[in-house]
Order: structure tokens, then sequence, then C-alpha cells
């Protein structure tokens, strides 16, 4: 009978512990950093950073810049509970592939095969695909996975098919070593409108995809939320869109949303960080149109608004945040999340290379 308490105990206290690791009561601001925009290292600007990945001790960063190499940068990032100390880039990998009508998005690190798998939005325009490839830590290419049908270019018409910069913008490894996951930016044409000032349905997919068979396996909807303000002038150029995911566990993962209104003083951007359930989002991945379609999307929980934290940033802005890592424990044993703008090399405006570290509060 002892033998039996004692066990239940262990049971109890095992269950217990897992049910906490699997949740994130709240994000802690720890500290900021800039990259100054004009920093060269090696040759090439750093700029651009457009996702973030942890490996090994070290930050990758992709850097979308489709005029030079594309290429991802190696860093150190030093920092504790209290506060976040200084970025040290270490490296910068150039990848070996015909540039032409990619466009860079995303990085993730497999951990299974200590490759790379990167994403590029493609180029609807000119009948370029989004496409997902893998390469080595020198920038070499082993394999490019196959785009499922739904998101090809030759498949878009007028009312169905892909948006123009609102394809493959997210990217996360399974903890499930045989499959990733892919995030829309924008929903499809046939799925909802973009996102607009009003509240509405703005559903984007997000496809697991076995790495060995290529195949798309379960696709969920997610609910974008509508832009909380106009432009300056209004309606000039507003927009929202889900710049990356990160899975937690089976059906748990962080969304970060990124909102965008021209002509603000602050940056325009609103970001913002959800905790993502699927378990019971409908599959989707024979729905060809969500309009008028009868589907559960995953549901969303915010756990971290950007503004609570402006007046803590630079100049006071929040900028284009599209990446999100977890990074390195802290001394007492926490997790941190590490997250990345990209300053778009300054084409439409003074924006910053910030990086921004959290403290996973369970």
């Amino acid at each position: 009978m002892k033998k039996l308490i004692v066990l239940l105990v262990i049971l109890n206290w095992s269950c217990a512990s897992i049910k906490k690791t699997n949740t994130i009561k709240e994000l802690r601001f720890i500290g900021e950093q800039i990259i100054p925009s004009n920093s060269i290292y090696k040759n090439t600007k750093v700029g651009g950073l457009s996702s973030i990945d942890y490996a090994n001790g070290k930050y990758y960063l992709i850097s979308d810049d489709r005029k030079k190499s594309i290429r991802f940068y190696e860093m150190e990032l030093d920092y504790n509970k209290n506060n976040f100390k200084k970025v040290t880039i270490t490296n910068v990998i150039k990848i070996d592939i015909d540039q032409k009508g990619l466009d860079p998005e995303s990085l993730r690190y497999d951990k299974k095969n200590n490759h790379f798998l990167w994403t590029s939005e493609g180029d609807i325009r000119k009948n370029i695909d989004p496409k997902v490839f893998e390469i080595d830590f020198n920038g070499k290419p082993i394999k490019t996975y196959k785009t499922p049908s739904i998101f090809l270019a030759k498949n878009n018409k007028k009312n169905y098919g892909t948006r123009r910069n609102g394809t493959f913008e997210g990217l996360s490894m399974s903890k499930n070593a045989k499959f990733y996951w892919l995030g829309m930016e924008l929903p499809l044409k046939q799925d909802g409108k973009e996102p607009q000032i009003a509240t509405g349905n703005y559903p984007i997919r997000i496809s697991k995809i076995n790495k060995k068979t290529n195949k798309l396996v379960y696709q969920f909807a997610y609910l974008l939320d509508n832009i909380p303000r106009n432009s300056i002038p209004k309606n000039k150029f507003i927009v929202n869109g889900c710049p990356e995911i990160l899975e937690l566990n089976k059906n748990n993962f962080l969304f970060i949303e990124r909102a965008y209104a021209s002509g603000h003083k602050d940056g325009g951007n609103t970001i913002k960080i959800y905790l993502v359930n699927n378990k019971n989002a409908t599959d989707i991945s024979n729905i060809k149109a969500l309009k008028q379609a009868d589907f559960k999307t995953a549901t969303k929980k915010l756990i971290f608004n950007f503004e609570a934290i402006r007046s803590k940033l630079t100049d006071g802005i929040i900028d284009n945040i599209e990446g999100i890592t977890f990074g390195k424990k802290l001394a007492n044993g926490n997790q941190t999340i590490v997250v990345v703008s990209d300053n778009n090399f300054n084409k439409f405006s003074k924006q910053l290379n910030q990086i921004i570290v959290l403290e996973v509060i369970k």
C-alpha cells in the first residue's frame, strides 16, 4: 500500500510538472539592443533580419537582402535576468543558391540532422513559388522541399491562391523530428480578406509537413486580429499578418502578430505574442476554400503586448518584429525568448535592427 501511495504521489508530481512546463503564464521584459543600421560585417551590411533561432549557444539570423547575397548571421547575445548587455556578430554565412525571385523570411535549426531549414516567399507576380530549403552550416544546399499545391504560383487566380508577400513567413520545427510547420502571413484569397480596421474573419493556414515524404499531413486555421489603428493620412497603408510561429509542444504554439499603419512617429507597429492551441481545431487540409466553410479555428490567448514596454525601448519605437526563438536559460532556470526586427534596410523610413529579450514566467 505504501508503494502505491508513493507511486501516486510521484505520478501526481510528474503530471503537475508536465502541465507547468507546457504553460506560459507571462513574459517579462529584460532588455533591448540595437545593431546600428550602418553596421558592416565582412563586407555585408547588417540588416533585413527576418528571423532568429538558437542552437548550440549561438543565435542565427537570416537577412532578406535580395540585392546582395542571401545570407545568415551567427551572433552571441550577452544577457542575464537583469539586463541585456551586448550583441556580438561572430560570423556571416552566404547561402549558395541562385537568389533570383527568392525572398528569405525564416530560418530554423533542425537538430535531427544538424542542418537549417529556411523559407522563401517567392514572387507570385513572376510565377515563382514559395519554397522551403535545407542547407548545412556552410550555406550549402541539401534539399528543396515540395511546395503544397494550394500554395503554388501556377494555381494562383483572381479569387484563388496566395497574396503577394503573404506566403511562407513563418517556420517552426516540430518537437516530433519527422515534421515541420509552415505559417502563412496572410489569408489565401479563397479563405478571407486581408485584415482591415473593422473586425472580421481573417484566417491563415498553418501546415504540418512530413520532412521525408514532403506531404502536408495536417493543417489548421488561425484568425488574425483586425488592424488596431489607421494610417496617417487614413487608409494610406495598413496591414496585419503573422510573421513567425514557434511550436511549444504537441498542441501549443507562440504566434507573433504584427500590425502596421504608416505615418506614425512611433514607427506605426503594433506587435503582440499569442499563446495558440490547436487541439480542437479542424483539419482544413482538404478544404479548398474557407469562405462559407464550417470549421473550428485554433484558440488564441494574448500573452504579451509590446505596447506595455514601448516607453522602455529606443525612441519609444516598437519596430518590425519578424523573428522569435527560445534563447538560453537564465541562472534561475527560467527560459528566455528573443525577438528581432527587420529594418528593411531603411528603404521606406527610419527603422531599427532591434533585438529584445524576454523572460518566460510559468
